[in-house]
């Protein structure tokens, strides 16, 4: 009789030990879900506001660009016409001119703006998206396997008897709302 107590009260503690593993490898997981959630949330706040930033800063360059060249086309437009028939006070005047604009144009990047970038801009706010949708989709690949995984320990048996009774119930993976594939970068604000 000991000997069959002690087996019993063997496999009532593997039991227990088996309940309890079980038990915190759901709470586990479900903190895991948690967290990588909280990485999906950090990776669409800076999504919002590296977008915001990136976009303002293009639009006071591509200003500050269009300011620069309309300054140099109205000067452009000063210089007098000249062809072989000119005489050399037309000749005169025009390189004058030139030579205004020349130091005008030079003046206006070095004071104002080290130089026209907008182009170069452009191509950084392209880079940004594309790092930055690989960040959100990463965080979100992670989340939906952490999903994946806390969902697989709770239908498997006999683990699903322990989900019920500490009140774990399946999560959804991650769908996207509609419409949210369509982000729109606006520059005309």
């Amino acid at each position: 009789m000991k000997r069959t107590g002690l087996i019993i009260l063997g496999v009532v503690a593997l039991l227990v030990l088996w309940v309890i593993s079980a038990r915190n490898g759901m709470a586990t997981s479900e903190i895991d879900i948690n967290g990588k959630w909280g990485q999906v949330q950090t990776q669409y706040n800076r999504k919002a506001k590296l977008y915001e930033n990136i976009v303002n800063t293009i639009k006071g360059a591509a200003r500050n660009e269009d300011t620069t060249l309309i300054k140099i086309v109205q000067m452009r437009s000063r210089v007098p016409n000249i062809s072989p028939e000119s005489n050399p006070q037309q000749v005169a005047e025009a390189d004058k001119q030139l030579n205004s604009i020349g130091r005008a144009a030079l003046s206006i990047n070095v004071e104002s703006y080290p130089t026209l970038q907008a182009t170069g801009l452009y191509r950084d706010l392209q880079a940004q998206i594309e790092g930055t949708e690989n960040r959100v989709t990463v965080a979100l690949g992670d989340w939906n396997t952490a999903i994946t995984d806390f969902n697989t320990k709770i239908i498997r048996f006999p683990s699903n008897l322990i989900a019920g009774i500490f009140g774990y119930t399946q999560k959804k993976n991650y769908e996207a709302a509609a419409g949210a594939e369509d982000t729109k970068v606006d520059f005309s604000k």
